[in-house]
């Protein structure tokens, strides 16, 4: 009983350095793909990902974390702000990534007096526009609109996974003596062996080229006569 004790412990401890990193894991799987397909490209997506990357910041400044305004005491000390198990922080990450766009609109409507976050957004969104506008210019507005689909899913999941980095590590920072050490040793066992594919100097992680479409066909209708 106390082996079976000891390997379910053991367990529990694997998991949760894995569950921590899946986001990352999806979110590499989803711009690698994009960046490997042929019709998107990796130009479009590196512009994609800019923007995305703009909007979190952005969602960062708007969105109030525990402890704020930040110091090293609210984020190492014990039984601070931070100081909280797994659980916690799942129920924290979901809670601040339903709210973060609330926040940021708010921000925009009624407190941006330097016009910081203002001046993000609208960077974000001039180069998803200007990069919609060329591509609807060279290949027509039905592939373009395939394309700015694909524009939005990425900076979408950019903007979202920049909080969550965030979150995630200030809150590494306070369990500094136990989940930083796990997930620091998946992470250099991943950048040995390449398993998962999550660094980008192995370009495997993603859907196989015969999987994607290479070009999309729309249907036409015919006028009678």
């Amino acid at each position: 009983m106390d082996v079976l004790d000891l390997l379910s412990s053991a367990a529990s401890y694997a998991i949760g350095p894995l569950l921590i990193i899946v986001p990352l894991l999806l979110y590499r799987w989803v711009t690698d793909t994009a960046a490997h397909w042929d019709l998107y490209g990796a130009s479009r997506e590196d512009n994609a990902t800019l923007a995305g990357l703009l909007l979190g910041v952005c969602l960062v400044a708007a969105t109030p974390l525990p402890g704020q305004p930040l110091s090293v005491e609210a984020v190492f000390n014990r039984g601070g702000p931070w100081d909280f198990g797994l659980e916690a922080f799942g129920a924290l990450v979901l809670d601040r990534m339903e709210a973060a766009p609330g926040y940021l609109l708010e921000r925009l409507v009624f407190d941006d007096e330097r016009w910081n976050l203002t001046l993000g957004v609208a960077m974000a969104a001039a180069l998803l526009a200007g990069r919609a506008i060329a591509g609807i210019v060279r290949q027509g507005w039905r592939l373009s609109a395939v394309m700015i689909a694909m524009d939005l899913g990425v900076a979408v999941f950019t903007a979202a996974l920049t909080l969550y980095a965030v979150i995630l590590t200030l809150w590494l920072c306070n369990r500094l003596n136990f989940w930083l050490f796990l997930v620091g040793i998946v992470m250099m066992q991943e950048y040995r062996y390449n398993l998962l594919g999550l660094f980008p100097r192995h370009r495997h992680f993603r859907l196989p080229r015969a999987r994607l479409p290479q070009e999309i066909a729309f249907p036409t209708i015919r006028r009678r006569r």
